[in-house]
């Protein structure tokens, strides 16, 4: 089954290059967006929600009362050693209004430079603001009633100055959306994920002794392996991005999604299969160095190494050739405008020059494509990896000479 991605630990996607990244390994992304909370996406983000249908907004109300019921809890049975720690300080009373500029992050995440805020807690950190519909109300009132928590504190990042936020410590904060994630993706079977590094221990059951743990340190849990289909699936298609992927249009990336469905949802079906086995192979590891390892190596068996013998059977069905060919037809001093030529962009006698040459060539390819048709088709089916082969020709610079070579190309119906 291709799962869709549940986005954490926030609403707004932070890395361009990730959410594009995203698209080519996953079949949607849904993110936990509270009622009433304002949502405001950026142009890339749009035309992958709107003209690839790939976001979707999903409201956590369902598991709110169960994520609360550990962190009240934890507040229960540990409430002094998380006070100590976590707890809010500062001048101007539980109802003042502050800007505040953290977010949810790890434990022993740097502290990010705010200003102009009042409460911090006790490790100096500025806070970090929660949407009050996020947590149930009697998670709120304890928060507020034990020194966790502060009223009307507002999040700078999501310019909302309408809506009383919950400011904590950013890590306590952290830890309860994982414990939501957690909960919403059990109630989805949506597969967590995240563009955040240090995010993916936020996967796998949360409960009060695992937040415990977290925030106060104890006996370390077995690796979660729950997101082992996003890792599994950022490292196979990281091995054919360009380097600047959040400079490509994302109308380039739904381009890509549309027309090689099919082979899309075979690179799926492959994810699938490795994460299986990894899982099967891996249950109770306890070293996350260990895990990384084992998953990198299942990815370059499966995917790289396959993407790798994908390459070469298109070199052996005649792409090739035809390539070389038409680089050493137009290697000389006025390749530029001959290549102009043969879109249209110059009249008369090149124009006629470079139809000539095409022609000339264009008789030649077909007679090496025209064979080749058929064992490119039969290597691109039966390949899980033919989907990763369209991402490196789809969105890499092209040049001229490989711009006349796919036009060659495609009227001899062999395009790749």
């Amino acid at each position: 089954m291709q799962r869709t991605g549940l986005y954490y630990p926030y609403v707004h996607f932070r890395d361009p290059a990730w959410i594009k990244a995203a698209a080519l390994y996953l079949p949607g992304v849904a993110r936990v967006v509270p009622e009433g909370f304002h949502v405001s996406d950026p142009d890339h983000v749009r035309v992958l929600r709107d003209d690839l249908d790939f976001i979707q907004n999903i409201d956590p109300a369902d598991a709110v009362e169960a994520a609360s019921r550990h962190l009240l809890r934890l507040v229960d049975e540990r409430g002094e050693e998380v006070r100590s720690r976590f707890g809010v300080h500062g001048t101007g009373g539980p109802d003042a209004m502050d800007v505040v500029n953290a977010e949810p992050s790890p434990p022993g995440t740097p502290a990010p430079v705010g200003n102009r805020e009042r409460f911090f807690s006790p490790r100096g950190r500025p806070l970090a603001g929660l949407y009050p519909g996020e947590m149930s109300p009697e998670l709120r009132d304890t928060l507020f009633g034990t020194g966790l928590a502060v009223r009307r504190v507002r999040n700078a990042v999501s310019h909302d100055a309408h809506h009383a936020w919950v400011g904590m410590d950013p890590a306590l904060a952290w830890v309860y959306k994982c414990a939501l994630t957690a909960e919403l993706a059990g109630r989805t079977a949506f597969l967590p994920v995240t563009d955040q590094e240090a995010a993916h221990t936020a996967i796998d059951p949360w409960d009060a002794e695992r937040m415990a743990a977290v925030l106060l340190g104890g006996a370390p849990a077995p690796v979660g392996t729950g997101d082992l289909a996003g890792r599994v699936g950022v490292l196979s298609v990281r091995c054919v991005l360009p380097a600047r992927l959040a400079g490509v249009p994302a109308e380039k990336i739904v381009e890509l999604r549309k027309k090689y469905e099919p082979e899309f949802f075979a690179y799926m079906d492959a994810i699938a299969r490795t994460t299986a086995d990894l899982r099967e192979e891996l249950a109770g590891i306890r070293s996350r160095q260990a895990l990384d390892h084992y998953v990198r190596q299942a990815v370059h068996k499966d995917f790289e190494v396959e993407l790798v013998k994908l390459r070469e059977a298109m070199k052996g069905v005649g792409l090739q050739t035809i390539t070389t060919s038409v680089s050493t037809t137009f290697d000389t001093p006025t390749s530029a405008a001959l290549a102009s030529g043969l879109f249209g962009t110059v009249g008369g006698t090149v124009a006629g020059s470079a139809a000539g040459i095409v022609a000339g060539v264009g008789a030649t390819a077909v007679g090496i494509l025209g064979g080749a048709r058929r064992q490119r088709d039969a290597a691109l089916a039966a390949s899980p990896v033919s989907f990763l082969l369209r991402i490196e020709r789809g969105l890499k610079p092209t040049t001229a000479v490989s711009r006349i070579g796919r036009a060659l190309r495609r009227s001899a119906g062999a395009s790749v």
